[in-house]
């Protein structure tokens, strides 16, 4: 096990790139993006030096102590028992460097698939809880996610012809009609943003500072994150901002006008991002997060009935695992918020 500096960074940001439960949010820059929180790597070697696996931890001061998080972390071969008994262990030692009382993990484990049940059991084995079946509103990151996870080696005229008649329409339409979607990078966030605050507003969702978005797309290169906005002549229509990282293309945020909405704008973004993605050598494109409830997010899921022209799937991650650092305080943590909660609903 190793707490690694930031001169190693190199050496893990490779391999986290390259693997298959690799996520941009355990990116080392992705801390950049998250700059309220301190930060640390740690990392497990085999016999001949080579990492197989990593974590990166968002470390949150919170009275006394302080709450870890890796999001969609740790990344490794979750079978692996010595590798992940390693990891846990160098998060203990961050932990007491930081008078931690809990670590959240949420990785990448898909319900359903092959050796989920000993993925899970694992994690518990080495002193972990999960929640299982969690609800909507009850983890950090959504569990339920819109995916195209067959685009490999695909050419664009291929993956058109997985799409129904219509979305075949809808995504040509707008060309025809003088739309045009470009990669904007940075330049466009102002356009972005003046629709993606009305889209908070209009939709209920939270809205991010500017501030916040410019460093997503300032802390990576552009080869990782980018900013596609749709015009008509001069008026900006949608946009999103997506990440390519580990061989997965995020649609992360996104914001569409009530201006000119009869051009079907949205459909044809998403198709220069799912081109992107392709461009990339990506196995999957990851519309991102849905509600499959109604009563859990309106908004979120009257998205999903968007997103399913595009024949993609509902993957479900198994949800949030935690590792418990100091019983006594988490305790005294979770009634304080429980508390606080109560307080906010009269």
């Amino acid at each position: 096990m190793e707490i690694i500096t930031p001169a190693q960074y190199e050496e893990y940001e490779q391999f986290v790139q390259n693997h298959p439960s690799g996520s941009f949010m355990q990116s080392v820059n992705w801390a950049k993006v998250k700059n309220n929180w301190k930060h640390e790597v740690v990392i497990h070697r085999d016999g001949s030096g080579a990492i197989t696996g990593g974590m990166s931890i968002l470390i949150m001061p919170m009275g006394a102590g302080a709450m870890m998080y890796a999001p969609r972390g740790p990344v490794c071969d979750y079978t692996d028992r010595d590798t992940l008994a390693d990891l846990l262990e160098g998060a203990k030692k961050v932990g007491e460097k930081y008078h931690a009382h809990i670590l959240k993990m949420d990785p990448y484990i898909i319900l359903g698939e092959e050796h989920e049940s000993e993925k899970i059991a694992l994690f518990r084995s080495l002193g972990c809880t999960i929640t299982e079946n969690a609800g909507f509103k009850d983890t950090i990151q959504p569990r339920y996610n819109y995916m195209l996870p067959y685009i490999k080696d695909k050419t664009p005229e291929e993956l058109l012809a997985c799409f129904s008649r219509d979305t075949r329409y809808y995504i040509r339409y707008p060309q025809k009609k003088g739309v045009v979607c470009k990669n904007t990078g940075l330049e466009g966030l102002d356009d972005f943003y003046s629709i993606y605050a009305k889209t908070g507003e209009r939709q209920g969702f939270n809205v991010r500072p500017k501030e916040y978005l410019a460093r997503f797309l300032t802390a990576f290169p552009d080869s990782v994150a980018r900013l596609y906005m749709c015009y008509f002549e001069d008026t900006p229509l949608c946009g999103g901002i997506a990440m390519q990282y580990a061989g997965k293309t995020a649609h992360v945020y996104g914001c569409s006008s009530d201006e000119m909405r009869n051009l079907r704008p949205t459909y044809l973004l998403q198709w220069a991002l799912m081109n992107w993605a392709l461009e990339g050598g990506c196995w999957v494109y990851d519309m991102q997060g849905i509600a499959i409830h109604k009563e859990d997010s309106e908004a979120l899921y009257n998205v999903w009935g968007f997103k399913q022209n595009f024949t993609g799937e509902v993957v479900t991650t198994v949800g949030e695992f935690e590792l418990v650092l100091r019983p006594g305080y988490n305790k005294a943590m979770d009634l304080a918020m429980k508390a606080r909660k109560a307080l906010k609903k009269h």
